[in-house]
């Protein structure tokens, strides 16, 4: 494409007067250095892709004399090996591959603020942060810059770190240090001006940012030439030029891919011409790579053989339907270890998939890495419905994952599970009064609740991967059901009991109870035997005997 374009116009300028800059980018690389499943590619059984040594000789092979090698953030932790080395060992990695630059992402501050200071110190290339987190970390001497401006063959290219508003939304407070982060287009309009004056050529963002993050960045800051996003497990989707818009692309995740941009530069004109995209599959190699950095990742993922716990019969992709699946079952797992009767568990602590087949410790502990303190509280219906839906979290944010407990949502379910919608949770029993409840630290400290009750020995991952290798083949567990109401519906619910002679399916499954069956069962009586003449006629109905209607006999009228 790019030799093509400057065929036609070579004859309007000289051919000494272009330059192709490329970038190389990875993000989310978890600490990950063994290959691991492909979650985007098509069919079964999946290929492996991936490797520390393998993605190294790609980058050697793709790297040019004008090439800057990038990273999105996320780095450090996520693995095995990457939480047991505190994220050096991804470092390490990143210093032999010789990157450019990089930004953090909210797991790297994973092992705490001074932690990351320890990685930012170890890196040989510029960590790219908001200059605030040097004032987080007390230090005397800057360690972080938000961008770095670089002279490359002729061009000026001007790389801009976006810190992730997700960061503190994502850790403890005491591991960020009450580090507050400016929403991506305020520190483009602080840090686009600096860059600017400094006379770039070429300017470049780079964050641990969604697609929609960086589409908003390259539609409100014309200046910029290309966005760099997080990374993705899933299929790739990248918003090329077009129509006077900016590349915006989205990095494979795990190292399983490597991502490669060519910029063409017309020098006399001070202008990008065309930026080329490929994202290259990081394949197992056949010769063995004898450089002292080959030697060196083949000693890190050297290691006792991780054998197979379990048998999985059914694949959990990283997408939304698979991470639900997946949600669904380690919040069972928090339940069981509790004997709670209610787990809470948000979905961002799924990094990954499961595969098919038979699994490992190391594959387990990749799909959920962080080792989240877990504590068990007893809690009243009010708090309970704080838990799973609190006022300070954003409208768009997904519901957390539950087990043992129904959602009831306000409005239909076609956008669901935004939080916003959630009504309340209610055990499955419908039992009333004070529940037990089993979550993590840093989602009761998100929800604005005390972190108080009992702290599990175990943290998250230990409760999860000793759940699943109890078990020969994994068995998958009932997933939370949705019980949709409209605003009508939840305003008739509050005025007084449920009128059973016009009350629909929905209205009637929200008494104690009422499932979906015996709620048609109820509708069906109506319309043979016609209108109840007195709430006792409901004993009629199949499924209602004298206990249940005890329980409903306050909650139900005849009108």
């Amino acid at each position: 494409m790019l030799g093509l374009l400057l065929a036609l116009v070579c004859a309007a300028s000289s051919h000494s007067d272009f330059r192709t800059l490329r970038v190389l980018y990875t993000a989310d690389l978890h600490g990950r250095s063994a290959p691991g499943v492909d979650f985007a590619s098509a069919g079964l059984p999946r290929r492996t892709l991936g490797g520390w040594e393998n993605l190294l000789r790609l980058i050697r092979a793709e790297r040019t004399d004008a090439t800057l090698l990038l990273d999105c953030g996320d780095f450090g932790f996520g693995s095995a090996a990457g939480d047991s080395s505190q994220g050096r060992a991804a470092v390490e990695f990143m210093n032999a591959a010789a990157y450019d630059a990089a930004v953090p992402g909210p797991a790297d501050f994973t092992g705490g603020a001074a932690n990351f200071e320890v990685m930012a110190r170890s890196a040989a290339f510029p960590l790219l942060a908001d200059p605030m987190l040097d004032v987080v970390l007390r230090r005397r001497v800057p360690l972080f810059h938000p961008y770095l401006v670089r002279d490359i063959m002729g061009m000026k290219v001007g790389v801009i770190g976006i810190a992730d508003p997700d960061i503190p939304r994502l850790n403890r407070r005491a591991d960020v240090g009450g580090w507050v982060v400016d929403d991506p287009l305020v520190q483009m309009g602080r840090y686009l001006p600096l860059v600017l004056a400094e006379s770039a050529d070429i300017i470049i963002v780079i964050g641990h940012l969604s697609p929609d993050d960086g589409c908003a960045i390259a539609d409100s800051f014309g200046q910029v030439d290309l966005v760099i996003c997080r990374g993705s497990p899933a299929r790739v989707e990248n918003r090329m030029a077009g129509c006077g818009t900016t590349p915006v692309l989205t990095a494979a995740a795990y190292g399983q891919r490597l991502g490669v941009a060519d910029i063409l530069f017309h020098k006399a004109e001070q202008r990008v011409y065309q930026t080329g995209v490929r994202l290259l599959n990081v394949e197992p190699g056949s010769d063995s790579d004898t450089s002292a950095a080959g030697r060196w990742l083949r000693r890190t993922s050297a290691g006792p053989g991780d054998s197979a716990v379990c048998v999985n019969a059914t694949e959990y992709p990283p997408d939304s339907a698979g991470t639900a699946g997946l949600g669904t079952l380690v919040t069972e797992a928090m339940r069981v270890r509790a004997g709670a009767d209610i787990a809470v568990l948000p979905g961002y602590e799924m990094e990954g998939g499961l595969g098919t087949g038979r699994l490992t410790r190391g594959q387990l502990f990749d799909a959920v890495p962080y080792s989240r303190p877990v504590r068990v509280l007893s809690v009243d219906d009010t708090t309970l419905t704080r838990l799973v839906a609190p006022d300070g979290l954003g409208p768009c944010e997904p519901a957390p994952f539950l087990a043992g407990a129904d959602y009831f949502v306000t409005g239909d379910t076609t956008r669901w599970p935004e939080v916003s919608r959630v009504a309340r949770a209610r055990v499955r029993n419908r039992r009333p009064g004070t529940c037990k409840v089993v979550t993590t630290e840093q989602w009761l400290e998100r929800t604005g609740l005390p972190v108080d009750g009992r702290l599990l020995p175990q943290s998250l991952t230990d409760i999860w991967i000793a759940y699943a290798t109890a078990q020969d083949t994994l068995k998958s567990v009932q997933s939370v059901r949705l019980y949709p109401a409209t605003p009508g519906i939840v305003r008739r619910q509050t005025v007084g009991p449920v009128n059973i002679n016009t009350a629909d399916a929905e209205l009637l499954q929200t008494l104690p109870g009422i499932g979906p069956m015996t709620a048609g069962r109820i509708i069906q009586y109506r319309e043979t035997a016609g209108r109840f003449s007195s709430v006792e006629e409901i004993q009629n109905v199949k499924g209602i005997g004298p206990k249940k209607y005890e329980k409903l006999k306050p909650l139900i009228t005849v009108r």
